[in-house]
């Protein structure tokens, strides 16, 4: 049997444990295109459909029970349902949800996150990662009176036209180490928008360098995730976040720092850990307590350029900006997230992430796992990838079979390999992760 036939063999055992699940797709598609609302949720043949979430489980239509490691990627910090934070958002529904005001809920919120981030001196929130950076790299255009944006090869700021060039771009095999020319994401994105992006290789200085050198006066800013999401949680190299600051500053260009997955690994986000003030940093996920929501801020020299409303050198405005029950999500899954739990939940992280690297050994495979505290990623390839280019499989059916065998015996994690812990989990949880992947690794051995 081939790797092909392998896979396909997986296909139909999870269609034989999902049959409600394969109606409810043939249901959804006639009025959800593809059959779901969000493309990070399409699996092949079809998705799971969830009927439930609870703690670290879901439950799907066909009363399959999983453990869940990934989360909603990252932004369930603390499970599913968790009582604290059900309680401040029904708490919040009685108050009413949304005016055309301030809210003191914003406020407090607000006073949390720039005591905890420590290049927060002043924010404002929107709704998602995406408008979060793009109101990021917005402010940093009118406040630097620059039209272009640095971007790493394999970096992901969400959907917006602005950004969404070489996220996920071919293997190169002509020697270069980065697409320096724009590939868009996806189709309906404009060519001409591309021609605001210079794009640079991960954890490579000197290619940073030589880019500030010929353009400093043309770049607003550099934009970059303290790890590269997207392509596997890729970590930044002894002295490479200090060293794009150093580079930033000398040169006169704005550094923003995405931290939409990464503020979870500290109290104030990997800043915090590399003691690091970006200019502006972008957030989402987990500071809305499992509910949409978005924040961007930074030095507030930079952010009064909001000061005056619709009067303001830079409008930003959005119905559900700091919406009520966001904000009350937000601050109960704050205060539950202190110092220790941080340090609790990045130790089951590394006691995880020692038990997947023993499987790797042990079964002998060409394969890496990129990890830093609670955020994990198996890659299949022999060498941790220190960029884009190095974390490429030529076999990408592997983690297509990978996920299938994994979703059979009740473990979720996202269909490209990575894995987001949450607070709820205990070590029981992470020693039934260790041992469903000796089995799933030993499952697919043969067909590297």
């Amino acid at each position: 049997m081939n790797i092909r036939e392998k896979y396909n063999q997986a296909v139909n055992e999870y269609c034989a444990m999902t049959p409600e699940a394969s109606k409810l797709f043939q249901e959804a598609k006639k009025t959800l295109p593809g059959g779901e609302t969000r493309s990070a949720a399409y699996m092949y043949p079809y998705p799971l459909y969830i009927e439930k979430a609870s703690g670290t489980k879901l439950f799907d239509v066909d009363g399959n029970e999983y453990t869940d490691f990934i989360n909603n990627y990252t932004s369930m910090l603390h499970g599913h349902a968790h009582p604290a934070i059900e309680a401040g958002i029904i708490g919040a529904l009685g108050k009413g949800t949304g005016v055309t005001a301030v809210l003191p809920e914003q406020i407090e919120l607000s006073k949390v996150l720039c005591d905890r981030v420590p290049g927060m001196d002043q924010l404002r929130f929107c709704n998602s990662g995406t408008e979060a950076t793009m109101f990021a790299i917005r402010t940093a255009r009118l406040f630097r009176n620059r039209d272009k944006i640095v971007k790493m090869e394999g970096g992901y700021h969400g959907t917006s036209d602005s950004v969404e060039y070489n996220c996920c771009t071919p293997k190169l095999d002509n020697g270069k180490t980065f697409h320096s020319e724009p590939v868009p994401a996806c189709g309906g994105i404009p060519d001409a928008v591309g021609e605001s992006l210079i794009f640079a290789p991960f954890n490579d200085l000197n290619a940073m360098e030589n880019i500030l050198k010929k353009q400093a006066d043309e770049i607003a800013a550099v934009i970059v995730e303290p790890l590269l999401g997207l392509v596997g949680f890729i970590t930044p190299k002894p002295g490479y976040l200090k060293g794009l600051r150093e580079l930033t500053e000398k040169y006169g260009v704005l550094l923003i720092f995405d931290e939409v997955q990464s503020f979870r690994l500290s109290k104030g986000g990997v800043q915090e850990i590399e003691g690091i003030i970006p200019d502006l940093t972008a957030m989402a996920k987990i500071i809305g307590g499992g509910l949409p929501v978005g924040a961007f801020g930074g030095k507030a020299d930079i952010m009064k350029v909001f000061t005056g409303g619709l009067d303001a050198k830079l409008s930003h405005s959005g119905t559900f900006n700091g919406c009520r029950p966001v904000m009350a999500a937000g601050l109960a899954a704050m205060e539950l997230y202190g110092t220790d739990q941080v340090q609790r939940l990045n130790n089951m992280g590394d006691r995880l992430a020692e038990g997947i690297n023993k499987c790797i050994a042990k079964h002998a495979l060409p394969a890496s796992l990129s990890h830093w505290g609670s955020l994990l990623h198996i890659h299949f390839v022999e060498k941790v990838p220190a960029n884009y280019q190095e974390s490429i499989s030529s076999n990408k059916l592997l983690n297509n079979l990978l996920h299938l065998e994994m979703i059979k015996r009740g473990l979720y994690i996202a269909p490209r390999g990575s894995w987001a812990l949450s607070t709820a989990m205990t070590q029981k949880d992470i020693e039934f992760a260790v041992k469903t992947v000796d089995e799933c690794f030993g499952e697919i051995k043969p067909y590297f």
